[in-house]
């Protein structure tokens, strides 16, 4: 690979990884602990609202953590849900301006129960991990060339208008599993039908970074998906979410991953798919440890 390419990805990966780079607030950060389990941080901004609900988020030297009357995943997801509509009618954080009437469920591991469910647009306000699925979509020609469908986001989007993304993706909502997330985003965002879609989504794996913002911190986990389509196949968006799709060819791909144009989190998802078809080698590419251990950073 070139030294432009390794350099635009080291870029890419460490917009995507701000949390853990020189001069984040992470040194300043309080943990955020539940029932004695660590799941998220808290940063200066936060920690000043935070102390406005003193009989609920009670704050020591180094950590806050809940009040011990909290001791049931309901009572903890009402109390919470409460302070946030609190908070978000003072407007005094701005990630709350982008509610989305979206529950996440908060683990301190993707494996454990759930310790209580939040609204989407806090979670950075505490620094739980999120999750989501991410699928690459792509094609095999009939000479071999693969190419990969790209969705470009719309220009009214929330987040990251007008990038680039993968062919479907969407956060994990509390009612979910990670492959019925991706059925489902397959449907809403690129009309791919329930039917071709469970016949042939491949998991393959997953990917974990943490950045910060000025909505807060973000520790993110995406299960990611490979799905292999027919060259007559072309995806339409239905949910208004993407603006466009375009089949690009893996040099193509390359190219706009370091252009900056690509919404970052969605620029690894399909950095993951080179790497896994042989399209990144370790004798093209000398950072090739360096790169795989970046795209699977701890959240925590």
């Amino acid at each position: 690979m070139s030294d432009v390419w390794s350099l635009g990805i080291q870029r890419v990966l460490t917009r995507v990884n701000s949390f853990h780079q020189p001069g984040s607030s992470k040194s300043k950060c309080k943990l955020f602990l539940c029932n004695a389990q660590n799941i998220g941080w808290i940063r200066d901004d936060a920690a000043n609202q935070l102390r406005q609900y003193p009989n609920v988020f009670i704050e020591h030297s180094d950590r806050f953590t809940l009040s011990d009357h909290l001791n049931t995943y309901e009572s903890r997801s009402e109390t919470i849900a409460k302070v946030l509509n609190d908070m978000r009618a003072r407007d005094c954080l701005k990630t709350l301006r982008g509610w989305r009437d979206e529950l996440y469920l908060v683990k301190s591991a993707y494996k454990n129960p759930p310790l209580f469910e939040i609204e989407r647009s806090a979670a950075s306000i505490f620094g739980i991990r999120k999750y989501g699925s991410h699928v690459n979509g792509y094609v095999i020609d009939d000479d071999g060339t693969w190419r990969m469908w790209i969705g470009k986001r719309s220009e009214t989007k929330q987040t990251f208008p007008g990038m680039y993304d993968n062919l479907a993706a969407g956060g994990l909502s509390h009612d979910l599993t990670p492959t019925e997330c991706m059925i489902k985003e397959c449907e809403e965002e690129a009309q791919i039908s329930k039917e071709l879609a469970t016949k042939k989504l491949k998991a393959v794996g997953a990917i974990s970074y943490c950045y910060e913002d000025d909505d807060g911190i973000h520790p993110e986990g995406e299960f990611l998906y490979d799905i292999q389509l027919p060259t007559t196949f072309t995806p339409n968006n239905v949910d208004s979410e993407m603006e466009n799709f375009y089949l690009w060819t893996i040099p193509q791909v390359k190219q706009a991953i370091i252009e900056d144009n690509f919404k970052p989190n969605c620029a690894v998802a399909v950095l993951d798919f080179l790497f896994r078809h042989g399209f990144i080698t370790p004798e093209q590419e000398s950072n090739y440890f360096d790169i795989l251990s970046q795209i699977h950073m701890p959240g925590h």
